[in-house]
């Protein structure tokens, strides 16, 4: 029997094989294209500072908490890591995880805000996450969810497990260039919930990627609600619009 490789040889390896693999296959920053440097993953440094970002976990309730209220569905709390602005390059980071096959984007991202905010308090008493989800033709079609990988993100730092008692009905057409009273219309009946009596006095995140009127999470957050009216319920998202 070989005796095992010390452990500075496998990571010697490890690290060659990386650098091999930046020669033939480089990474670059999903927001500038630039080449990313070693110690930088999915943004380089500058746009990692520059990035947009709300802060809104320090503050609660706040501007999105204030967006997403509703009698049907009260929530605790809620965050995002930024502002989605159109016409930045910052689009690219959603554009990407969620279009262009690359959910690592939205799962590196989560843990990376996870991270910086886990001792503020933002998950403390959380129990568990619930993605917001997408219809089976469309995940099937796309090979993924973006919000199950945001969500997968946030649990491997918080070590918070994720359910999936929140099921996609029906599918619905894109909200983009919809107003906000069709978004509405078009997010109704859109969400059912499966096994409620799990739900039953715990405390939720649902997570989403983008928030833009609130319409599609809200939707979510009703159905969980109506279903099991004593969970407790709260909000992150990758990013979120600025309201007008």
């Amino acid at each position: 029997m070989k005796p095992a490789a010390p452990s500075y040889m496998l990571s010697a390896l490890k690290r060659w094989g990386g650098n091999l693999l930046d020669v033939v296959f480089p990474r670059v920053c999903t927001v500038c294209h630039t080449p990313l440097v070693q110690g930088e993953d999915v943004m380089c440094l500058k746009c990692l500072l520059n990035l947009p970002r709300t802060n809104l976990h320090t503050k609660q309730p706040n501007e999105l908490t204030d967006r997403l209220m509703s009698l049907r569905a009260p929530i605790e709390r809620a965050t995002s890591l930024y502002h989605y602005m159109s016409g930045t390059p910052y689009v690219s980071l959603i554009h990407d995880a969620k279009y262009n096959r690359r959910p690592i984007v939205a799962t590196k991202l989560a843990a990376m805000h996870a991270r910086e905010i886990v001792d503020s308090g933002f998950f403390d008493s959380i129990d568990l996450i619930i993605p917001i989800p997408i219809h089976f033709t469309k995940e099937w079609r796309r090979g993924y969810n973006q919000s199950y990988e945001i969500a997968r993100g946030l649990s491997e730092v918080t070590g918070i497990p994720i359910g999936d008692n929140l099921t996609a009905r029906r599918p619905h057409s894109t909200q983009t260039r919809k107003t906000a009273s069709e978004r509405r219309a078009n997010s109704v009946g859109t969400f059912g919930v499966i096994r409620p009596e799990e739900l039953k006095s715990i405390h939720i995140l649902v997570v989403d990627d983008v928030i833009t009127t609130g319409s599609t999470i809200l939707a979510g957050l009703e159905a969980i609600h109506a279903a099991s009216p004593t969970t407790r319920l709260s909000v992150y998202s990758l990013a979120m619009t600025k309201m007008r």
